[in-house]
């Protein structure tokens, strides 16, 4: 019994020893293998690190670019507003200073064609020899006035003689046109002065040697539309006829 029991202990022992595997122990590379990870991964990370910092700071210079550009992009678009603007003023005072020069000759030449006109009256008073002589109707001039179809006239009355007497005689003025009316429409129609003026008396007199103005004021009727004055002239005394002259009717302010 003891001798089989030993035999199979010793059995058991030998299958133990060949199932046993032999292994190199080598702690250097082990730790070398673990250092080198550690490396790794560290530079990894480093790298990561680094580029993440590289990439913000293009990030930042691309935005500080661009905002440098649109800085200076406002600053040219003001100046460019600005300059539009001072071009428009010019233009505007340009236009201005043409309107009013336009005004200035325009006036210039109304005064000078009004001087001149004085000047062949009076000189035709001094020479009666350079025009035709004899008793004339000289000028009617009218003046719109601030109240609604009310207006000034004046009708200048002259004698060209080389022996100046005195002259008088009577004056007779009618304004001819057409009278508005919604039952028959326009109709022409003839007013005589005393129907537009208080003219005390009428017809107007006048006496004098070289020249007389004459003048009043006409308020003409609702929707009466004047086109014509007719001025006639009878001299006391004379054997001429009567003198007649028509004006269109035209205004100054």
């Amino acid at each position: 019994m003891r001798i089989g029991g030993v035999f199979r202990s010793q059995a058991a022992k030998a299958s133990d020893v060949a199932r046993v595997r032999v292994v190199a122990h080598r702690p250097m590379r082990r730790a070398m293998s673990l250092v080198t990870f550690a490396l790794i991964t560290l530079g990894a990370a480093a790298g990561g690190y680094y580029l993440g910092i590289s990439v913000t700071d293009l990030d930042r210079k691309y935005l500080r670019s661009l905002e440098e550009l649109e800085r200076g992009n406002a600053q040219q678009v003001q100046r460019l507003r600005e300059q539009l603007i001072d071009a428009q003023l010019n233009r505007q005072v340009t236009d201005q200073a043409s309107a009013a020069l336009r005004e200035d000759i325009v006036s210039y030449r109304n005064e000078a064609a009004r001087l001149q006109e004085e000047v062949t009256f009076y000189k035709s008073l001094m020479d009666p020899s350079s025009v035709d002589r004899g008793l004339q109707i000289a000028q009617f001039e009218l003046t719109a006035l601030n109240e609604a179809n009310q207006f000034s006239y004046h009708l200048l009355l002259t004698q060209l003689e080389a022996r100046r007497d005195w002259v008088q005689g009577e004056v007779r003025m009618e304004v001819r046109g057409r009278q508005q009316s919604a039952q028959s429409g326009d109709a022409e129609q003839v007013l005589s002065l005393t129907e537009l003026a208080d003219a005390e008396p009428y017809p107007l007199k006048y006496r004098f040697r070289y020249f007389q103005d004459l003048s009043g004021v006409i308020a003409l009727p609702p929707g009466f539309l004047p086109e014509a004055v007719v001025v006639t002239v009878n001299r006391r005394g004379a054997r001429q006829d009567n003198l007649q002259r028509s004006f269109a009717w035209e205004t100054s302010s």
